[in-house]
């Protein structure tokens, strides 16, 4: 079978690997839908030199499917299983290290003693949203970690499919007021479609002002700032971080879930005299069986994060197209 892997900065290829049998505690699940995650990307730019030992990288780690063989000793899971992949609970590391789910099949080991690895897809959510739950379970802990309250107001930055997955996750929790900030106006639009109240290019006008004239300002020594309880940075854009804490309201919460590709420079006294909370988000602790129930109940419709769906023999157009900046919401592989 092909398998999609990395090998050195911007070496991207299809290799040819061996279908994987399952061991006596292990199971082979056929990838019916993975998605191509920002990572990825990175990984591609990158070489991935810090998972990089003998050989290639394999990538792919957002991913659900189908159980299509069982090890005699296994006893959580069986044939026909529908399934999708818990990255951030799994010993298994897909995409971050010697295999990955950009492929037909995959095995996962020891299933009985990490279950966690895998988490059950209702009859009534369909495989390829359910190759959603990771990046909307990364945006999930992230509005967890700022604790939204009744009537609390929100600002995004970058609305790609964690952007738009913390406007589903703020929604899910009652957040209604949700201002959304990309340079895309295919974000801009999904993040409307996904229950913003607006979206806005901050390239053409200053985020607080934006915010300000919407939302009112409040006053603090003798200074006007917009009125914002939470800000979520998803962009990575250089600067913004600093630039939300200047202009940001006494109070507010800061969470970043992007990854900053420098060191960051905040004005010790402005945290102090506001008193700000900055805080990060990784991963997705415990909120992936949450997400996945919330996606059976119906909450939303994830539909409008997917942008693009390419079948796995076209692979590389489909990463280009998911590297490309602001083209892509989430491009979804799907297999046959």
């Amino acid at each position: 079978m092909k398998v999609a892997v990395v090998d050195g900065p911007g070496v991207l290829r299809l290799d040819d690997w061996q279908r994987p049998v399952a061991g006596p505690s292990d199971v082979v699940m056929k990838v019916i839908a993975a998605g191509i995650c920002g990572t990825d990307i990175g990984y591609r730019t990158t070489g991935a030199p810090q998972l990089h030992g003998p050989g290639p990288v394999a990538l792919g780690h957002e991913f659900a499917g189908e159980i299509v063989e069982v090890g005699p000793q296994v006893k959580s899971f069986k044939i026909g299983d529908r399934v999708a992949y818990n990255s951030y609970n799994s010993p298994a590391d897909f995409g971050r290290g010697g295999e990955g789910a950009f492929c037909d099949y995959v095995a996962l080991r020891d299933v009985d003693t990490h279950t966690q690895s895998l988490c059950r897809v209702p009859e009534n959510v369909s495989l390829e949203h359910a190759a959603l739950v990771e990046p909307l379970s990364v945006a999930m802990h992230a509005v967890n970690r700022a604790a939204p309250q009744p009537g609390e107001s929100a600002a995004i930055f970058g609305v790609g499919p964690i952007g738009l997955g913390i406007v589903i996750a703020l929604r899910w929790l009652g957040c209604e007021d949700i201002i959304a900030f990309d340079p895309s106006p295919v974000r801009r639009e999904r993040a409307i479609q996904l229950g913003a109240r607006a979206a806005f290019d901050p390239l053409e006008r200053p985020a607080g002002e934006t915010l300000a004239e919407l939302r009112g300002e409040a006053s603090l020594w003798g200074r006007k700032y917009p009125v914002t309880e939470m800000y979520f940075e998803a962009s990575g854009a250089p600067g913004l971080l600093s630039d939300i804490t200047a202009f940001c309201n006494k109070g507010s919460r800061i969470v970043t879930v992007a990854i900053q590709k420098g060191a960051v420079a905040l004005d010790g006294s402005v945290l102090m005299a506001k008193e700000l909370t900055v805080m990060g988000s990784q991963g997705y602790p415990t909120e992936f069986p949450e997400v996945m129930a919330r996606l059976s109940e119906g909450a939303v419709d994830p539909e409008m994060m997917i942008s693009h769906r390419f079948p796995f023999s076209d692979f590389m157009n489909a990463f280009e197209t998911a590297a490309t900046p602001g083209v892509a919401a989430k491009v979804l592989l799907t297999f046959d």
